[in-house]
């Protein structure tokens, strides 16, 4: 009987195919808006809209995502049960994703310089997040599918997701900041 749990667990801990449609879909819809923001020319009272917009994402989008990953660190230590920390990975989901589309809604106001390496570096992390954020969701159901037994695999991975995206986060805000 247990390892047909642990088969079970272990079909559910992959990715999926509407997931990775979904990561394309994400992957695509950024690189539009990175490629619309070259074509757009906002005045300037719209790019301090844009501004203004942006940040408020950023506290957003990135503050939900600290808060997402400061239960997982309880977690990790021992101070929060998963089922606790997944629920409220749950809740904070729909801001993320808000915040996200926010930042690339105004970013695309702001007439970004995509000729700078900078700036560049900064679109691929945009990406990369958008494509953590699909991988992320997919292992967060995949852990719900498997409680209360989620194989180590899937906890390794969301590991994993959660440190690439607070790398891509940072760097991005980072490079946002340098290039102002």
């Amino acid at each position: 009987m247990q390892n047909l749990q642990v088969d079970r667990v272990r079909m559910t801990s992959s990715i999926r195919a509407p997931e990775i449609r979904l990561a394309i879909v994400v992957s695509v819809l950024i690189s539009a808006a990175i490629f619309a923001s070259s074509r757009i020319s906002a005045p300037p009272f719209v790019q301090s809209i844009a501004l203004f917009g942006h940040l408020v994402s950023l506290a957003v989008g990135f503050g939900s995502v600290l808060g997402v990953d400061y239960c997982g660190l309880l977690w990790f230590l021992r101070r929060l049960p998963l089922e606790a920390m997944l629920r409220q990975a749950h809740r904070m989901s729909p801001l993320i994703w808000l915040g996200l589309c926010g930042l690339v809604l105004t970013g695309s106001l702001m007439q970004p310089q995509l000729s700078a390496p900078l700036t560049l570096i900064k679109m691929v992390c945009v990406v990369g997040i958008g494509v953590v954020g699909v991988l992320a969701l997919s292992t967060k159901r995949a852990m719900l599918r498997a409680m209360p037994i989620v194989s180590p695999a899937v906890l390794h991975r969301g590991l994993v997701l959660a440190a690439m995206s607070q790398a891509l986060w940072w760097s991005a805000v980072l490079i946002g900041f340098w290039n102002m």
